[in-house]
């Protein structure tokens, strides 16, 4: 792979410190609105009752094989993303980038945004003598892949959806045609790199730069890291799949397999849009739509998607840690 040019300039987020400023307040503000308002408005369906004697019978065992489940994904999140930061010619061993995905993961939680765990990640990696430029490489086809398998199975499952969801659950639909959308913008974007340069010398190697970082990712979506890490994702995003089920099954919740396939990669694709706090409120809101095409009751959908939330900070716990050993 050609070397791309200013190998040793800073990383594009800086130092890895969190900017202040109005701006950054009043959206973290705005996200945190969102996800309480759409909390709340969700939890005037449920049943307290019915969701405490939900909780009270609740069965261990599929639920600890569901977070079990859940940190083996997080396990294959570090590899695709080995996978793609070596592409990209760094060296990024299985260990090391097992102990960086727990650590960026744990802090997307705590963070107010999904990208913060990303820097902290990205940063982390830059200190042990990686290559910003494969990082931020890897980081971004990462989440790239990760999208492009939540939007698969999204247009894979869209004829059975739309043939439930007619009349029904419009919002489902616009979220298929958003996904669609996306790949174009993708797509547009990977080819950003083949425009001609205006003449503007002062801005010439940043632009220069930029553009080679776009065909560098490019060819990395192309690459066999690049379908290995999709076949990975849709492995990830399949699995998620399976954990929602286990959780129905440990609260007494009969999900429906088909169910699962048709609502999961739709939840996971909009929280993923940064419109709400790490996706709270969006999830749980796509979750009660669609499982209430199954005959799943809105306090129940609502119940299963808030405990697939906590799993998932459950799952993410041991970042901490290895955050602390790598300092």
């Amino acid at each position: 792979m050609e070397n791309l040019p200013h190998p040793l300039a800073p990383p594009p987020w800086g130092d890895g410190r969190p900017k202040s400023g109005l701006a950054t307040r009043l959206a973290l503000f705005a996200k945190i609105l969102v996800s309480a308002a759409l909390i709340i408005f969700l939890s005037r369906k449920l049943d307290w009752d019915v969701v405490g004697s939900r909780l009270a019978a609740a069965k261990p065992s599929p639920l600890i094989g569901g977070v079990t489940l859940m940190v083996g994904t997080i396990v294959c999140a570090a590899w695709r993303w080995r996978l793609l930061v070596r592409h990209a010619d760094a060296p990024l061993g299985m260990v090391m980038a097992v102990q960086l995905t727990f650590a960026g993961m744990f802090f997307g939680q705590v963070l107010p945004a999904t990208v913060g765990g990303d820097v902290v990640r990205g940063v982390l990696a830059c200190r042990t003598g990686l290559p910003w430029r494969g990082v931020v490489s890897g980081i971004v086809l990462d989440r790239i892949t990760a999208l492009l398998a939540s939007i698969i199975l999204i247009f894979a499952g869209l004829p059975w959806l739309a043939a439930r969801a007619v009349g029904t659950s419009a919002p489902l639909l616009w979220t298929g045609l958003a996904s669609g959308a996306l790949i174009v913008l993708i797509a547009v974007a990977l080819t950003l790199d083949r425009i001609p340069l205006p003449h503007w010398p002062a801005r010439q190697s940043w632009l220069v730069s930029m553009q080679a970082l776009v065909g560098q990712i490019r060819r990395g979506l192309a690459s066999k890291s690049g379908v290995a890490a999709l076949a990975i994702s849709l492995v990830i995003h399949l699995t998620t799949v399976a954990i929602v089920i286990l959780i129905g099954q440990s609260l007494g919740i009969t999900i429906p397999l088909l169910a699962g396939f048709l609502v999961v990669p739709l939840a996971i694709f909009a929280a993923a849009v940064p419109v709400s706090l790490n996706g709270w409120g969006i999830r749980e809101g796509v979750m009660v739509t669609g499982f209430a095409l199954f005959g799943i009751g809105a306090g129940d959908a609502l119940l299963v998607s808030v405990i697939l939330g906590v799993s998932v900070i459950i799952s993410v716990l041991p970042g901490s840690l290895t955050w602390v050993t790598l300092q």
